[in-house]
């Protein structure tokens, strides 16, 4: 299970998705990484004392799943960037010539990030 995640381990797959808890935040740490991944306080406590073992447990899924979806909105927001500069080059050369496809492409965009806020 883990192997898809490039072998991470299971606390260095909680940091990667809640940042790295500051001295005394782990409580608040804990349920943002709970809130993130649709888990229990308690099961992200657990998971960080290494007290869940299996790589099926539905903790361990939650948190794959989570994962593998910020990398996703990552990416998109990514393209999305990379769109924009696309869009900056065809207005540099001829904004009249690429009209068209500058519009299509700030649709696209607008759907991309309508996609991160949901």
């Amino acid at each position: 299970m883990w192997a898809k995640l490039a072998k991470m381990s299971v606390r260095e797959a909680m940091i990667s998705l809640a940042g790295k808890p500051g001295y005394g935040e782990q409580p608040r740490w804990f349920g943002a990484i709970a809130d993130a991944a649709n888990i229990s306080k308690r099961m992200a406590r657990s998971l960080w004392r290494g007290e869940i073992q299996s790589p099926d447990h539905r903790a361990v899924l939650a948190i794959e799943r989570a994962i593998e979806q910020k990398r996703a909105r990552e990416e998109a927001l990514a393209l999305a960037d990379q769109y924009e500069r696309i869009i900056g080059g065809m207005r540099a050369q001829d904004e009249d010539f690429f009209g068209p496809q500058i519009d299509r492409l700030e649709r696209i965009i607008d759907q991309i990030r309508a996609l991160d806020r949901t």
